[in-house]
């Protein structure tokens, strides 16, 4: 995927996908790895030629919903909002952080220092933090799913 600099609302993380099958909603699509550049190749530089090699056993799909006019194996450029992938990587990593150290930090507050419910407190503040983002998740299904940009590329 590319991202363009800045976070305006006209600001896209795009990638090439393929039409894997057409469904009620829209359809599913299987996302096309990018190759890398001649240093990923030569396996320097930012890994991309790297992980587009270990990812060739697999490939992502995803549901799209479309109501265009889309083929089986017919090529299409799909993105997501960058602001949206900011913010839902903020939530991933942060919440379960968030609340991590604050459930460690009380319980070293308010139990002798290295007390071994600490680590108990900070673990179960971890998993507070998990449960939280897949009940936040729930409440915004959509919300996170990458758009039809262009159904034909050039």
């Amino acid at each position: 995927m590319t991202a363009s600099i800045g976070m305006t609302a006209g600001h896209w993380l795009e990638a090439t996908a393929r039409v894997d099958a057409l469904l009620r909603e829209g359809a599913r699509v299987s996302v096309l790895t990018q190759s890398g550049c001649a240093g990923c190749a030569s396996r320097k530089g930012c890994g991309t030629g790297l992980l587009a090699t270990r990812r060739k056993a697999r490939p992502r799909q995803l549901t799209i919903e479309t109501s265009s006019d889309l083929t089986v194996g017919q090529t299409v450029r799909i993105g997501l909002p960058a602001r949206r992938f900011l913010q839902g990587a903020l939530a991933i990593y942060g919440l379960p952080l968030v609340t991590s150290l604050l459930a460690g930090g009380a319980a070293e507050a308010w139990l002798a220092p290295g007390h071994p419910l600490v680590p108990v407190a900070f673990l179960a503040g971890l998993a507070c933090g998990v449960i939280g983002l897949a009940l936040w998740g729930r409440c915004q299904p959509g919300s996170y799913r990458p758009v039809l940009l262009d159904p034909s590329p050039p």
